[in-house]
C-alpha cells in the first residue's frame, strides 16, 4: 500500500502542490483556529490515523477514511478539483488536511512546509515588536496567548505554570535591543499575559486553589522585580504612551477581573506604591475609581480608594471612608494600615487603626477562622506598637484578642510599667515556664522581681499536683525561678521558710524530696 500510496502521490503531484499553496493562503497560523486546525490534521496525518480506501485510476477519484474521535471520510475529485469530506465542517477541515498531509509527504517535507506555516505567525509578530507602540506590544502578547492558552476551556491547574513560562519565552524573543526597553517590555509584556491568563485560574477543588495561588505569588515577585528595575531607570519621554496603558492595564486587573482579590490588590499597590508615584497620575485613577460603577463583586472599591486619600494626603477623605469599614472586610483595611506604614505616614496609620479596633472582636470571634487568629493578633498588635494607644484603647486591643493577645499585652504591661497586672494577667491565663520567657518575664525580674513569686508558687504547684518524677523535677525548675526572684527583691529569709515549709508540707512524697534536695533551693 506504501508504494500506491507513492506512486499515487507522484502522479499528482502539481495537484497536490496546488492544494498546499491554497491551504497556506487560506489559513492563517496567526490565527488561533487555523493554528489548532493545521496542528491536529498533521497529528492524524503522522500517526498513521489516514488510510486511502479506495482509488479510481480511470475517474481520478481518491477516498480517504480518517479515524478521528467520529471517523471520516474524505473524497478528492482531481478532475473537478474538488475535496469533500462527510463531517460538513467548513472548507478546510482537519479530515481533508490530514489526507493532503498524508499525500504532501511523498512528494515533499511536510515538516518544512509547517515550519514555513508557522514562520508567518513568528513575522507577524516580528512585525508587531518592531512597531514600538503600547498597541502592537498588547497585540503581540494576545497572539501568543490565543495560540497557547485560550482554547484550553478544562485546564489542568498543574500545567498553568509551564504553559505561562513557555509563553513568556515566545515573548522574551521579541525583547528589544535597547538596554533602556528592555525592563519597560518584560514589565508590560508580563503584566499583560498574567491578565490573559488570570481568567484561567479558577480550579474547582482546594489543592487546586493552593497551586493557583503558589503560581501567582511567584509571578507577583517577578513583577516586581520588573517594576524595581524599570523604575530605578530614568524615564525616556517615548515611554509615556506605555506608561499610560500599564495604569489602564492594572486598573482593568483589579477592578474588573474576578477572583484572589487580595492577590489583585497586592500587585496593583506593587504599581502604585513604586512606579506611579506622579500626583497627577494619582489624581487621575482617584477620579476614575470615584466615577467607577461597574465593579468585579470582590472588589472593596472604597478600600482602594482610601489608599489614594492616603498617598494624596487627603485625610478628611480618608476619614470619611474609614466609617464605612464593614466587620467582614477588616483584612482589606489591614493591607492599607500596612501600606500606610511602609510609606512612614503614622497618621494615616493611627486613623485605619483606630477605625478598626471596635470592630476587632466580632471580627476575630465570629468572622475569622481559629487556625488564623494568633497570626492576625500579632500582625495587627505590631502596628498598635508604632502608634500611641491610650489604656482605654489598649483594653479594648486585649479584650477583642483574648488569649491571642497574651503575648502583646505582656510586652505593652511592661512597656508601661505595670508589672502587677502583668504578674494578675498570667495568673489569670496559667501557661509555662517558655511561654513566659516570650511574654517578657526577665523584665519583669529586671524591675519587679517581687510580683513572680505568686506567679510561680501557682506554677510550681500545678507541677507537683500531676505526681510523677518528671513533673517534680519540672517543679523544681519552677522555684529555682523562684528563687532567684526571691533573692533580686531581698527575700532570703522569706525564701528559706517557704523551702522549709514545702518539706514539711510534702514530706510523705518522697520523690519530690529528693528532687529538691538535688535541686539545692535554699539560700
Amino acid at each position: 500500500m506504501n508504494t500506491n500510496i507513492s506512486e499515487i502521490a507522484k502522479k499528482y503531484e502539481d495537484a497536490i502542490r496546488n492544494n498546499m499553496a491554497a491551504i497556506e493562503l487560506e489559513l492563517n497560523s496567526s490565527v488561533p483556529e487555523d493554528e489548532e486546525l493545521v496542528r491536529r490534521a498533521a497529528f492524524l496525518a503522522r500517526h498513521n490515523y489516514v488510510k486511502i480506501s479506495s482509488y479510481s485510476e480511470v475517474l481520478n477519484i481518491l477516498h480517504f477514511v480518517v479515524q478521528d474521535a467520529t471517523p471520516a471520510t474524505a473524497t478528492l475529485y482531481i478532475n473537478d478539483d474538488l475535496f469533500t469530506c462527510d463531517c460538513r465542517n467548513k472548507k478546510w477541515c482537519r479530515h481533508k488536511l490530514a489526507a493532503m498531509f498524508v499525500l504532501y509527504q511523498y512528494v515533499d517535507s511536510l515538516s518544512g512546509w509547517l515550519e514555513n506555516f508557522r514562520s508567518q505567525k513568528l513575522n507577524q509578530l516580528s512585525l508587531f515588536k518592531d512597531e514600538r507602540t503600547p498597541e502592537s506590544w498588547l497585540k503581540l502578547v494576545e497572539n501568543i496567548y490565543k495560540v497557547n492558552l485560550y482554547n484550553q476551556q478544562s485546564l489542568n491547574p498543574y500545567l498553568i505554570e509551564s504553559i505561562f513560562a513557555d509563553m513568556q519565552s515566545q515573548i522574551a524573543k521579541h525583547t528589544p535591543l535597547e538596554r533602556e526597553w528592555r525592563s519597560l517590555y518584560q514589565l508590560f509584556t508580563h503584566m499583560a499575559l498574567l491578565s490573559h491568563t488570570w481568567k484561567h485560574l479558577h480550579p474547582a477543588n482546594e489543592s487546586a486553589r493552593s497551586y493557583m495561588i503558589n503560581f501567582i505569588e511567584q509571578e507577583s515577585q517577578a513583577l516586581k522585580d520588573y517594576i524595581r528595575l524599570t523604575a530605578s531607570k530614568s524615564r525616556l519621554f517615548a515611554t509615556d504612551p506605555f506608561y499610560d496603558t500599564l495604569q489602564q492595564m492594572t486598573h482593568y486587573f483589579l477592578v474588573k477581573q474576578e477572583g484572589y482579590f487580595e492577590e489583585r490588590l497586592y500587585i496593583y499597590t506593587l504599581f502604585w506604591e513604586s512606579m506611579f508615584n506622579e500626583k497627577k497620575r494619582r489624581e487621575l485613577e482617584l477620579d476614575m475609581l470615584r466615577a467607577e460603577k461597574d465593579f468585579s463583586s470582590d472588589v472593596n472599591i472604597e478600600s482602594i480608594r482610601a489608599m489614594f486619600f492616603l498617598m494624596l494626603k487627603k485625610y478628611d477623605d480618608l476619614q470619611q471612608s474609614l466609617t464605612q469599614i464593614k466587620v467582614d472586610e477588616l483584612l482589606v483595611w489591614l493591607d492599607l494600615a500596612h501600606f500606610a506604614d511602609r510609606n512612614e505616614d503614622s497618621e494615616a496609620l493611627q486613623m485605619i487603626l483606630r477605625s478598626m479596633l471596635p470592630l476587632l472582636d466580632e471580627f476575630i470571634n465570629s468572622w475569622l477562622a481559629t487556625r488564623y487568629r494568633s497570626n492576625f493578633v500579632n500582625t495587627f498588635n505590631r502596628l498598635c506598637s508604632k502608634i500611641d494607644l491610650t489604656d482605654e484603647e489598649a483594653e479594648l486591643l486585649f479584650t477583642a484578642s483574648g488569649m491571642y493577645g497574651m503575648q502583646p499585652f505582656s510586652h505593652y504591661l511592661i512597656e508601661k510599667e505595670r508589672y502587677l497586672e502583668w504578674a494578675a494577667l498570667h495568673h489569670r491565663f496559667p501557661s509555662s515556664l517558655a511561654y513566659l520567657e516570650l511574654c517578657g518575664v526577665k523584665d519583669v525580674l529586671e524591675y519587679k522581681p517581687e510580683v513572680l513569686l505568686p506567679l510561680y508558687h501557682a506554677l510550681a504547684l500545678e507541677e507537683v499536683s500531676q505526681k510523677s518524677r518528671q513533673h517534680y523535677k519540672q517543679a523544681v525548675r519552677v522555684w529555682k525561678k523562684m528563687k532567684a526572684a526571691a533573692k533580686k527583691s531581698a527575700k532570703n529569709e522569706y525564701w528559706n521558710q517557704y523551702v522549709e515549709t514545702l518539706r514539711q508540707q510534702y514530706k510523705r512524697l518522697r520523690a519530690l524530696q529528693e528532687e529538691i534536695e538535688k535541686g539545692n533551693l535554699k539560700l
